[in-house]
């Protein structure tokens, strides 16, 4: 085992499948506590078990939603008082159900994009910047989508893009702002990943995605993993604000 993490704290939201269970399931391989939150409690039970057995190291999880405000310090406090500390953030949690163009959304509709993938991400910060900034040190990773390079993508439209653009600009105002308390602050935005949620599309309309990507292929959410391992790490202390695009090629500007 590389620990590379060892005696790091982190926490992943949306970590019950997926992108986000691949970045928990890479933190504890390079020797991190984590906490897992995710709506899906059944879900956290199972990549828990799965993370104790593969690697022997400290596993909680945590059900929450990642747009109730007042639960997510709650859930704070009880992750700094089993853990101690928290040295990392991974903001994973996010999607949207079907893709909605601008002139399809209403006020209640738009809301509830916002809500899920940018407000969410100001949740969670609160949630543990102050601990962080009581030790004068953290890693904050912000899991963005090519979507707001480009003004679209897999899980949605106008809103999503709209959203995940937000998180980008959050990304770099947090950066400026806790720079001074030796918080790091990045994003990443994916592209196509194979995942249970972005399957549900079928393969046919994943081939013809795969067609406009430079590589031609989809994104390995183990390998996304190991790049969030990266930046949590002491290894990634001259970089902040930045956004690292991992999409294939597709967005390259």
């Amino acid at each position: 085992m590389n620990l590379l993490l060892k005696d790091k704290v982190a926490v992943v939201t949306g970590a019950a499948s997926g992108i986000g269970a691949a970045i928990a399931d890479r933190l504890a391989f390079h020797g991190a506590g984590v906490a897992l939150l995710d709506i899906n409690q059944e879900g956290l039970s199972e990549i828990q078990q799965r993370l104790e057995k593969a690697y022997n190291v400290r596993i909680r999880t945590y059900a929450a939603d990642v747009t109730n405000y007042a639960l997510l310090m709650e859930t704070g406090t009880k992750i700094v008082d089993a853990f101690g500390k928290v040295d990392v953030l991974v903001n994973c949690a996010g999607g949207g159900k079907i893709p909605m163009g601008f002139r399809d959304h209403d006020a209640d509709s738009w809301k509830k994009q916002i809500e899920l993938n940018l407000n969410s991400v100001f949740y969670c910060c609160k949630m543990v910047m102050e601990q962080m900034i009581l030790q004068r040190s953290g890693k904050i990773i912000n899991i963005s989508s090519v979507a707001g390079l480009i003004g679209g993508g897999l899980l949605g439209r106008s809103a999503y893009a709209t959203a995940k653009a937000g998180v980008s600009g959050m990304t770099k105002a947090l950066a400026r702002e806790l720079g001074d308390f030796g918080i790091h602050v990045n994003t990443i935005a994916p592209g196509l990943h194979v995942t249970p949620l972005t399957s549900i599309h079928g393969e046919d309309f994943i081939s013809s995605v795969k067609e406009k990507l430079i590589l031609k292929t989809a994104g390995e959410p183990e390998k996304l993993g190991e790049l969030v391992a990266f930046l949590a790490s002491d290894n990634s202390q001259f970089i902040t604000g930045s956004m690292i695009v991992v999409d294939g090629g597709l967005a390259m500007h």
